[in-house]
């Protein structure tokens, strides 16, 4: 594929074809991108964005809506130059530490926290100043917000310390047109206008 400009060092657009039926105007999308994202080609044409096609959400499925139908045969090839990330994502954040009390009967305690993920990787459990090791077949295992130790802890005043390496951090999307060109480093007219001048 050729770019104008530089071409990207790293990764690369994700394409996506399509075949008409001369009635269909509607397309399930691999993935969920604004109009102006796409290059869409019909049958060797390039489409307009937001004239000849839009895109939407319906019940959580990206879809693309065509403004005709493509012929029947006809051969849709869609690049996206750009996805919408649609779902929350986690992320490492700060770590949490909780401190039970041992009555050397209980094997089981409520984390305050509900772990990011459970594995060896994401805990650091002490009993009384020694580190115990993650596993059923050694010292604890972690099933959502539980902690079950193999053996009940001796008893003692917060002698039980859970650390916990990971946790869940929210990163929020942005919704479509809440972008100013005051936010921006750049003006997207002013670049469009260089755009069109370096392609005559």
């Amino acid at each position: 594929m050729a770019y104008i400009g530089a071409a990207p060092t790293y990764g690369v657009f994700d394409r996506q074809v399509l075949a008409g039926d001369g009635t269909t105007t509607s397309y399930n999308l691999d993935h969920m991108a604004v109009p102006t994202s796409l290059l869409v080609v019909l049958d060797g044409v390039v489409q307009e964005p937001e004239y000849s096609y839009s895109t939407n959400l319906v019940s959580g499925q990206p879809k693309i809506t065509f403004s005709e139908a493509p012929d029947n045969g006809g051969r849709v090839s869609i690049v996206y130059l750009g996805n919408e990330v649609l779902t929350a994502t986690s992320a490492t954040s700060s770590t949490h530490i909780d401190e039970f009390n041992g009555n050397n009967s209980a094997t089981t305690f409520t984390l305050t926290r509900t772990p990011a993920a459970n594995s060896a990787h994401n805990y650091v459990v002490f009993i009384d100043n020694v580190f115990q090791r993650y596993g059923s077949s050694y010292a604890y295992t972690v099933s959502g917000a539980t902690i079950t130790f193999t053996s009940a802890p001796p008893s003692g005043t917060n002698n039980i310390q859970v650390i916990q390496l990971n946790g869940v951090n929210t990163l929020n999307t942005v919704a479509n047109g809440a972008i100013s060109k005051a936010k921006l480093d750049f003006d997207p007219e002013d670049d469009a206008t260089a755009l069109a001048i370096a392609l005559g």
